[in-house]
């Protein structure tokens, strides 16, 4: 407990237990004042007023509701019943069924150099698709578009007034119908014959750089 000086206000802590009941004289170690120290009395803890609440009303039970049975329904005869026919399967006859007509496949055009010699660069109907190319198909695809590329810019690069006349004069085929027969075979000769056959970059190319980009070689 907290006992403070009535002379000079000083606080001390002071350990209840020791104190007396009739509680005990000290001098204050600061003014020499003496206090009278007594335990303190806890305050009593009002009691809390009893309230009684009344009793709950009695229950009551509702009355049973009236028992009320549905109206019987008056018999109702069904309708007469009437049997309605279905019509007849009619047989459509089927027209008859004429064949197609056969498509002729025209036979690819060729290009003639001037001593008649036949240049077989011609556009080669395609293939039908193939399953996954292999890592060396896709290798000879690659080269053989370099290599027509490169055999069509050599022919313009040598004969360029030629180019010029037959672009102007309509005569380009005749006109380059042997240089093209040499570059060609020369493609066939570095070109598996399986690419050649399934590809189409020699005709292409000469159209793109020695047509000038028009469908000159068919």
């Amino acid at each position: 407990m907290i006992v403070e000086c009535s002379s000079c206000h000083s606080k001390y802590n002071v350990d209840e237990s020791k104190i007396p009941a009739t509680g005990v004289k000290v001098k204050c170690p600061k003014c020499q004042n003496v206090i009278l120290i007594k335990k303190e009395i806890p305050k009593p803890i009002p009691e809390t007023p009893r309230v009684d609440f009344p009793p709950p009303p009695p229950k009551v039970e509702p009355p049973p509701a009236p028992k009320v049975e549905p109206p019987v329904p008056p018999e109702v005869e069904p309708p007469p019943t009437t049997k309605i026919e279905t019509p007849k399967q009619v047989s459509v006859p089927e027209p008859p069924v004429s064949p197609p007509p056969e498509t002729k496949i025209p036979e690819p055009p060729v290009v003639k150099s001037p001593d008649t010699s036949q240049v077989e660069v011609v556009s080669k109907p395609m293939p039908p698709p193939q399953p996954e190319m292999s890592e060396e198909d896709k290798k000879w695809h690659e080269r053989a578009r370099r290599l027509a590329k490169a055999l069509a810019s050599d022919l313009v690069l040598y004969n360029q007034e030629k180019v010029e006349q037959g672009l102007r004069d309509g005569t380009l085929v005749q006109l380059l119908g042997a240089e093209i027969k040499r570059s060609w075979e020369y493609y066939c000769q570095q070109i598996p014959k399986h690419i050649v056959e399934n590809s189409d970059y020699f005709r292409e190319q000469l159209n793109k750089i020695v047509g000038k980009g028009k469908e000159i070689f068919k």
